[in-house]
C-alpha cells in the first residue's frame, strides 16, 4: 500500500494507468492463476483499502490520489485517520485504534503470543465476550497486530523460538512528538501527557485509552504512566530526544525506569543547533 500511494502521489494529478500499476505490485508472471493474472494481483486489495478510506478516485482506467497534496506517507495518513482521528472504538472504524489502546495496557514484560488463542483468549478475559473489535480469532488478532506495528505502536520479538508481540509505542510517540513539546522547551508532566493523550487517543489519558481501561473495569490513574508509555519514553530519553526532571514543588507523576524511584515532574526536548 505504501509503494501504490507513492507511485500515485509523485503521479499526481493525472494518475497512472491501472494495468501498469498492476504490472508494477504484482507482475502476471508471479499471479497463481495465469489465465487470470490480474485477480491475484496486490493492487485489487490495495485499491479496495484505498476507496473505502476515501484516498483513490478511479475512472476511465486510470487511478490518481483524490488529493495529491496529502501526506507524503501512506503510514501518516493512516495513522491519523485510523488512530489520531478517532474518538471512540465502538463505531466500526474504530476497532483498529480500540485494538492498539487494548494491547497498550498489556505489560510489555508479558508479551502477547503471535500464534495460537493466548491472545484472544487474553482479550476476552480482560473485556468480556464475544472480544471486541473483532478480535474473534487468530486471524483477526494478527490482522490487528499487523496495524498496530505498521504505525508504531508495537513491535514483534523472537524469544526463546516464540514470537510475540511486545507493547512498545515508540515509534509512535517520536512521530506526533512536534505536535506535543516544541524542541528546547520544558513542560510538565501532566501536561505533557494529557497533550500526547489528545493527540493520539489510544495513549495514557486519551478518549479510546479510557474507554477500553473503563470496559476493563479499571480506573484510569493520571499520576502514573503506564508500563508501555513508560518504555517509549525511557526509548526516547535513550536515544537523547527527551530529558525528564525532577523538581520538589512540583506535581509528580510516577513513570518506571527514567529515574531510580520513577518520580519524574517535568520533561523537556533536546534543541538542535543550527
Amino acid at each position: 500500500m505504501e509503494v501504490l500511494y507513492s507511485i500515485l502521489r509523485e503521479a499526481g494529478v493525472e494518475g497512472e494507468e491501472r494495468e501498469r500499476l498492476a504490472n508494477l505490485l504484482g507482475p502476471p508472471s508471479l499471479a497463481k492463476d495465469q489465465t487470470d493474472a490480474g485477480e491475484d494481483n496486490a493492487l485489487v486489495d490495495c485499491l479496495a483499502l484505498g476507496h473505502e478510506m476515501g484516498l483513490f478516485r478511479e475512472e476511465s482506467g486510470r487511478v490518481a490520489l483524490a488529493r495529491v497534496d496529502g501526506p507524503s506517507s501512506f503510514l501518516e495518513l493512516a495513522g491519523r485517520q485510523m488512530v489520531d482521528q478517532i474518538i471512540s472504538s465502538v463505531p466500526t472504524e474504530g476497532w483498529v485504534a480500540g485494538a492498539i489502546a487494548w494491547m497498550l495496557r498489556q505489560d510489555p514484560r508479558s508479551p502477547l503470543p503471535w500464534t495460537g488463542s493466548g491472545t484472544a483468549t487474553r482479550l476476552q478475559s480482560q473485556l468480556g465476550s464475544p472480544p471486541p473489535f473483532g478480535m474473534t480469532n487468530d486471524s483477526r488478532v494478527q490482522q490487528a497486530v499487523y496495524w498496530a506495528r505498521a504505525l508504531g505502536f508495537v513491535t514483534r520479538w523472537n524469544i526463546v523460538k516464540a514470537e510475540v508481540v511486545v507493547p512498545d509505542p515508540t515509534e509512535a510517540v517520536s512521530q506526533r512528538l512536534d505536535h506535543v513539546l516544541l524542541r528546547g522547551q520544558q513542560i510538565t508532566m501532566p501536561a505533557f501527557l494529557a497533550a500526547l493523550g489528545r493527540t493520539c487517543p489510544v495513549l495514557d489519558g486519551g478518549s479510546v485509552h479510557r474507554e477500553v481501561a473503563t470496559r476493563a473495569g479499571d480506573t484510569a490513574n493520571p499520576s502514573k504512566v503506564s508500563a508501555s508509555l513508560s518504555l517509549a519514553l525511557l526509548r526516547l530519553k535513550q536515544r537523547g530526544e527527551l530529558q525528564f526532571q525532577y523538581f520538589d514543588d512540583a506535581e509528580v507523576v510516577e513513570a518506571e525506569g527514567l529515574f531510580g524511584d520513577g518520580r519524574v515532574t517535568h520533561v523537556s526536548r533536546r534543541q538542535v543547533n543550527a
